[in-house]
């Protein structure tokens, strides 16, 4: 009777440490510091195995930069990887401040930032493109579902250069499936530059008791 005690004891101690915790409206709170597990897809977003088809632009485009071991990426010159470039690097962790109307991501590297506005607002029709783009969520039961369209042609989708358009919508399903533990879906869709859209599911961990540093870039001299 004690051995099946303490073994009921115990699995009620794992389900308390992997419950998701819960924001005052019910919603997962995703708030915290993250970083990938791996540097997999930051280095190639098709490394699930994803057969990607590409127009004949960015075909051409992708074998230049290819055959130039990514040399010449934004990330060189100290600018934003742009989304989903800039969640993917193991070692460059981001905070997510979570609020009722906007979720806030404060990257580590070079003081970056995202804004997730989940008030229900609508796309701009006017959003110039920027290296962040432009950002809306709304909640799908427990996960979140970001959307982001007006992304400067100057990102790369990874290191190793996969390029897209300026008709790029990138989609990002957020699931807390524990407390140390997030996956995220990354949905491509780009049909000037990709026959079909693809997706992978990216693992993030939490860093906990830790702060966000702050890190300057630095271009090196050629």
């Amino acid at each position: 009777m004690a051995a099946l005690i303490a073994f009921l004891l115990c699995g009620v101690s794992h389900a308390q440490q992997d419950s998701v915790p819960r924001m005052p409206d019910g919603k997962p709170d995703l708030s915290g510091i993250w970083r990938s597990a791996s540097n997999r897809y930051l280095t190639d977003l098709s490394a699930g195995g994803a057969q990607l088809s590409m127009q004949p632009w960015a075909r051409a485009l992708y074998d230049e930069r290819s055959a130039a071991h990514g040399k010449g990426r934004p990330s060189e010159r100290c600018l934003p990887r742009g989304v989903p470039g800039m969640m993917l690097a193991r070692d460059e962790p981001w905070k997510v401040v979570q609020t009722p109307g906007v979720i806030v991501i404060l990257f580590h590297d070079s003081l970056h930032y995202r804004q997730i506005f989940t008030d229900g607002r609508p796309f701009p029709d006017d959003a110039a493109p920027t290296w962040i783009g432009y950002s809306v969520g709304r909640w799908d039961r427990d996960d979140l579902v970001v959307e982001t369209i007006g992304l400067t042609e100057e990102t790369w989708l990874d290191e190793v250069g996969h390029p897209h358009s300026d008709a790029l919508r990138v989609t990002e399903r957020f699931r807390r499936r524990t407390v140390r533990m997030m996956d995220v879906d990354v949905t491509i869709d780009d049909p000037k530059a990709y026959a079909r859209p693809w997706t992978v599911t990216v693992r993030f961990e939490l860093v906990p008791s830790a702060d966000l540093g702050e890190q300057r870039c630095a271009v090196l001299p050629r």
